[in-house]
């Protein structure tokens, strides 16, 4: 049912303290790490950042993982997906946010979509891309693990389930999904 690719900018940097929430430009504060993760977390490879037990249960058929974690220029990004179907999953480790989450937030105000979600195990995250392609089934979710690294999840939804849910709530789940296996790796 899962699936979507968002090859958006991203970036990955050493955990520093919290300090006072940043303001993005159209002024709505970015949320602070209370508890961050080390930001060697997703600075290695994001094919293992799920499990073979978590990915198989993402999707009906067995999917094909990327061979290699893809290189994209501003992120380390593995997908698994069902061609037949028309689904995938995407992990991106993007290095190219040195802010965290205060880089996405820096998106607002230039159109297309952004929306905070409820945090996934403490950490804040916000569902964005230049465009709103949810009624297509796809959703790119950033999760902050310090306040200057961060990483995203991105879905597709199979063809025959397009129109059926939000695909946001997928990508949170994967992103749920991914953090356990980071913070197990900690």
């Amino acid at each position: 049912m899962l699936a979507a690719c968002s090859r958006t900018t991203g970036g990955t940097a050493t955990p520093g303290p919290s300090s006072a929430p940043a303001t993005s430009s159209s002024g709505l504060p970015v949320p602070t790490v209370a508890n961050p993760l080390p930001a060697s977390l997703i600075q290695g490879d994001p094919c293992k950042a799920l499990t073979d037990a978590q990915v198989k249960g993402l999707f009906t058929n067995t999917p094909t993982r990327d061979q290699v974690a893809d290189d994209t220029g501003v992120a380390h990004a593995c997908g698994w997906h069902d061609v037949d179907r028309g689904s995938l999953v995407m992990i991106q480790f993007v290095y190219a946010w040195k802010r965290g989450l205060a880089d996405v937030y820096a998106t607002q105000g230039r159109g297309g979509f952004f929306k905070v979600l409820a945090p996934v195990q403490g950490y804040p995250v916000v569902a964005y891309s230049p465009r709103d392609d949810r009624s297509r089934g796809t959703c790119g979710v950033a999760v902050g693990i310090a306040d200057n690294a961060a990483f995203e999840a991105d879905v597709q939804f199979a063809n025959s389930a397009v129109g059926k849910a939000d695909p946001c709530d997928d990508a949170r789940k994967i992103a749920n999904l991914a953090l356990t296996t980071l913070k197990g790796g900690a």
